[in-house]
């Protein structure tokens, strides 16, 4: 019986100790975390706003496929480096509608991401403006079946 408490108070002391050692940039105003005041003015938002639909979520972010492109040189290098990065992994025509095949690297992005990687390849093929109403579809590499479909109004996702 000695020995349970003795590893019963060991244990929990070896868990204060390893969280109080833990090291943070800052200092926070409390042990939960930051005054909500902490965010404003900042471009990054911790948490998203669950009641807003995936779809417009990010419509008043400011980025634009140009920004990315200015810091490769050129729209086709950042292209291949999504190529490279296993974000995806082929572009043919199925019955006549483009698809994109994305890779397993592109499930690891978050939703903002995603839909900037997918913005940026439309904006180096211009598969929207080819056609009236002109679209593409997003298919996985490992199942071939399609997850998503992006027009002119943005990525929509299954």
């Amino acid at each position: 019986m000695k020995t349970l408490k003795f590893f019963t108070i060991l244990s929990l002391a070896v868990m204060i100790l390893s969280y109080s050692s833990v090291s943070y940039a800052e200092s926070k105003p409390w042990v939960w975390g930051w005054w909500e005041s902490h965010w404003d003015g900042l471009d990054f938002i911790p948490y998203q706003n669950g009641k807003h639909p995936h779809n417009s979520q990010w419509d008043h972010s400011k980025w634009e496929p140009q920004h990315w492109e200015s810091q490769k040189g050129s729209g086709m290098k950042m292209v291949d480096g999504f190529y490279k990065a296993d974000i995806l992994r082929g572009q043919y025509v199925d019955d006549d509608i483009p698809v994109l095949e994305v890779g397993p690297a592109f499930y690891m992005l978050g939703g903002q991401e995603q839909r900037r990687v997918v913005s940026m390849v439309d904006y180096v093929f211009d598969m929207t403006g080819r056609k009236e109403n002109g679209m593409f579809h997003l298919y996985d590499w490992k199942t071939k079946e399609p997850i998503g479909a992006y027009t002119k109004y943005g990525l929509q996702l299954q």
